[in-house]
């Protein structure tokens, strides 16, 4: 399952844009404690009033992205480039405050943080940033992703932090997964 997290949403009609983006991309929606009542965004939304209505609202972001397997958050200038990301069938997004962005709390629950590269003014309004994260996504995520048990015994196998970090932060496939796992396993041997 992929998903976009939208973190505190500010603007109705970026709101409204980005739930016609999630239907054109085949994203769920979810929304985390918005400064609007979502009716307001029903007019950006064109033909996506059902995704808008079928949006899942939470109250914390950390129960908005438990059962996500791969979360990519996103901050001007931060991480590593969209362009340098390789997106699986399971790379969910988040995207944070018009205003604010993302707190550092809410990038650490991310496995990765990208940002979209731009000349000297990093910032992009919300609903542009989610339709180039989005459409990247959606044509890059024929390859499978590694799954939650493959992730948790990644996160056991490997004991030194920044190699762990590294490895979760690259989305290997399933099958990049298990061949580095196996080399490993050899050379411990």
């Amino acid at each position: 399952m992929k998903a976009i997290v939208l973190v505190e949403p500010e603007i109705p009609e970026n709101t409204g844009f980005i739930a016609r983006l999630a239907e054109n991309f085949e994203f769920e929606l979810r929304i985390v404690n918005p400064d609007f009542n979502l009716e307001e965004a029903k007019k950006t939304a064109s033909r996506a009033q059902q995704k808008l209505r079928e949006a899942r609202i939470y109250s914390s972001t950390e129960r908005a992205v438990e059962d996500l397997e791969f979360i990519a958050g996103t901050k001007p200038g931060r991480g590593s480039s969209l362009k340098e990301f390789d997106s699986r069938e399971n790379t969910s997004l988040m995207i944070g405050r018009e205003s604010s962005g993302l707190t550092n709390e809410e990038l650490d629950l991310c496995d990765t943080v990208l940002h979209i590269e731009t000349g000297e003014y990093e910032s992009i309004n919300q609903s542009h940033a989610a339709a180039i994260f989005m459409q990247r996504f959606y044509i890059g995520s024929e390859k499978q992703g590694i799954s939650p048990k493959q992730k948790q015994f990644l996160e056991n196998f490997i004991q030194t932090p920044v190699l762990k970090d590294l490895v979760l932060r690259s989305n290997p496939t399933k099958k990049e997964l298990n061949h580095l796992i196996g080399q490993m396993k050899q050379s411990e041997e």
